[in-house]
């Protein structure tokens, strides 16, 4: 399936996509980000979504108004609930910019998007597990994340399958990590910001560690 992913990311480039805001989550290519829908406005823009191109961008909002750089979904998984709700999941294609909203009669937000400055996404769709060469510390990028992820996951008590996160391609599994570590929304945008994997990777090792410390404005606090 990566093949197919990678080739929908690259060949898919919607002028405009609607804008589902979400603090606290991001949506990083070939990751899946599982979603309950229950506001009337998002029921709608589902909805829509499956009649067409079942396209959703994920944002953050800030202070300012939204964040400037989001995520371009697809929606592989759909059920409804006996309650009215969605339960969806989308796999993050490829990073937008944030252009100017659009005008329309629909309940949810529209915005025009520009997708060139992140045209290297669609390679991680066909990343393949690697041999790692050592780096200048004498480990492995993949084993100096997996130090931090250890580090983390102890501080906030959860077990891991860290075999099984051994055949996961490392720039997916950098971009899994980065969306399922429980950092603050502005930590979480500025990994949906790094431009490349290996920054992204470097951040986020460092994020890890700092949470790990319980420096973070979100890590749990030692008694």
């Amino acid at each position: 399936m990566s093949a197919y992913y990678k080739s929908l990311a690259r060949r898919t480039s919607p002028e405009t996509v609607s804008l589902f805001p979400l603090n606290g989550a991001v949506l990083l290519p070939a990751c899946d980000l599982p979603l309950n829908i229950f506001e009337p406005r998002y029921l709608n823009m589902v909805d829509d979504a499956l009649k067409g191109d079942r396209l959703i961008g994920m944002i953050q909002s800030t202070k300012a108004g939204l964040a400037p750089v989001g995520g371009l979904g697809r929606i592989i998984q759909f059920s409804e609930t006996d309650d009215g709700r969605y339960l969806i999941v989308l796999k993050g294609l490829k990073r937008f910019k944030l252009g100017a909203d659009i005008e329309s009669s629909a309940p949810y937000r529209q915005a025009k998007v520009d997708f060139s400055s992140f045209d290297q996404d669609a390679d991680i769709h066909g990343a393949k597990r690697t041999t790692e060469s050592l780096s200048e510390g004498g480990r492995t990028e993949r084993s100096a994340l997996t130090v931090a992820m250890k580090a983390l996951a102890k501080k906030i008590g959860v077990q891991v399958d860290w075999q099984g996160l051994s055949d996961i391609p490392l720039p997916v599994l950098i971009n899994q990590a980065a969306m399922i570590s429980p950092f603050q929304p502005e930590d979480k945008q500025s990994l949906i910001e790094a431009v490349t994997t290996d920054e992204r990777r470097r951040l986020l090792i460092g994020l890890m560690h700092l949470y790990a410390g319980g420096e973070g404005p979100n890590a749990p606090k030692t008694q």
